[in-house]
């Protein structure tokens, strides 16, 4: 059997959704410190970062990271530092299982 992030890749036409670290990914959601010692979550395409819009103080929730990686091109590699808190298999089961409903009404 495929395993879910390659289908969901699959769905979402990217090329893959992976935890292990490529170099210049083209989508990377992750979690880094500040030097006042705060976590922020981001989600970031571009090395310049855009607090508006990579930012989040919380986690971002499934939903924000599905619609980000479909505005991504064909060829794109995301990296997901840790796939069981930002995509969790249960997640991804439940959305693959709607999308196939959604295709076969």
């Amino acid at each position: 059997m495929t395993n879910i992030y390659t289908q969901l890749a699959k769905l979402l036409n990217v090329a893959e959704i992976t935890e292990g670290f490529v170099s210049d990914p083209d989508l990377q959601i992750t979690e880094w410190s500040t030097a006042d010692g705060y976590n922020i979550f981001v989600m970031i395409e571009d090395p310049n970062l855009q607090w508006d819009y990579d930012v989040y103080y919380y986690p971002p929730s499934f939903n924000d990271i599905i619609n980000r990686i479909k505005d991504l091109n064909k060829d794109a590699i995301v990296y997901v530092s840790d796939l069981n808190e930002y995509l969790p298999e249960y997640e991804v089961e439940e959305y693959l299982e709607q999308q196939k409903e959604k295709n076969n009404e």
